[in-house]
């Protein structure tokens, strides 16, 4: 998860051909979490839920 602003991040593209899921925030930079809360909350959730088992 990362702020739209850091998009050029060197190391980015290698997370993403390791096969990490990247999550780019909107309108945010370091801190999701007070830039932009709801986008950063819904992505977490999204994320959850597609991991639940049901176990």
């Amino acid at each position: 998860m990362y702020g739209e602003q850091n998009n050029t991040l060197s190391y980015l593209p290698a997370l993403a051909e390791g096969g990490v899921e990247l999550a780019e925030i909107e309108h945010c930079a370091h801190f999701p979490m007070y830039s932009n809360p709801p986008q950063m909350w819904a992505r977490i959730a999204d994320l959850v839920s597609r991991s639940d088992t049901g176990s």
